[in-house]
């Protein structure tokens, strides 16, 4: 007897084991023959194979989805990240074109001074004889680097402007002080003698020495400070300096003053 061919697939297997149970039911109802064994083997392995088939694609499947929304979700981060980084690279522009105006008015404002610090550095030149000796030996170290020629110089445009700032700033500092000073003092006989100078600013100094007997007054000149003796005022500009020094009653003392125009 020629049985139908068995296939694989689920209508194949439809198919062929009802005609195998006719077939069987008609000769050997109590006992499948071997082939018709083999037949339905073959279909319960066909069966656990398509059933293997669809849990292992199930699981396929389930991988597949999450792998599709871990994706997505690194599609959505750096969707983000790329924002940013146009809008970081928008400000980043901004200000860059914000530093380069900067830099323009400071190249010009450099400019200006460059045409002007020459002139600046000489007329500090000329009134610095004019400074008193403290103020001078104070600012010393920033005389000497004012350049001999200012068109001709190694200091940079900073470094001259720094220079120049200094010497003004402790100038306006001095003139805003009493200064209290030791110096000693040659005199016309060619006597030297030490003596206490209390300088009320740029404008005037008094000094006096410790017997009170050699006193006088300065005042600055385009040359220098010139002195003038008032040694019969010697003991009022003592008492002047005592109250200064704090040992002296405060009251009001009555001096001669001079002041001089450069």
């Amino acid at each position: 007897m020629n049985l139908p061919k068995i296939s694989i697939t689920t209508v194949g297997l439809r198919i062929a084991i009802p005609a195998l149970l006719l077939i069987t039911t008609g000769t050997h109802a109590l006992q499948p023959s071997d082939e018709a064994r083999k037949l339905i083997d073959e279909w319960v392995e066909t069966r656990q194979i398509i059933s293997k088939e669809r849990s292992e694609w199930q699981i396929e499947k389930e991988l597949l989805g999450k792998t599709q929304a871990l994706l997505d979700s690194e599609v959505r981060r750096l969707d983000s990240e790329l924002a940013d980084l146009k809008a970081s690279e928008s400000a980043t522009d901004a200000e860059r074109s914000g530093l380069t105006e900067d830099k323009e008015a400071l190249k010009s404002a450099a400019a200006v001074v460059g045409d002007s610090i020459g002139s600046l550095e000489t007329q500090l030149k000329e009134i610095i004889p004019s400074l008193p000796t403290p103020l001078i030996e104070k600012i010393k170290p920033l005389i000497r680097r004012l350049p001999d020629d200012p068109s001709d110089t190694d200091l940079s445009l900073g470094q001259r402007v720094q220079n120049i700032v200094g010497i003004l700033s402790q100038t306006d500092k001095f003139n805003s002080t009493i200064t209290l000073t030791s110096e000693a003092r040659e005199f016309d006989s060619g006597k030297v003698v030490q003596v206490t100078t209390l300088y009320m600013g740029l404008a005037s100094a008094y000094y006096v020495d410790d017997s009170g007997v050699n006193a006088g007054i300065g005042t600055p000149t385009a040359n220098g400070w010139n002195w003038t003796a008032m040694n019969d005022h010697g003991g009022k500009i003592k008492q002047l300096v005592e109250i200064y020094e704090g040992t002296g009653e405060i009251q009001f003392v009555d001096i001669p003053a001079q002041t001089t125009q450069l």
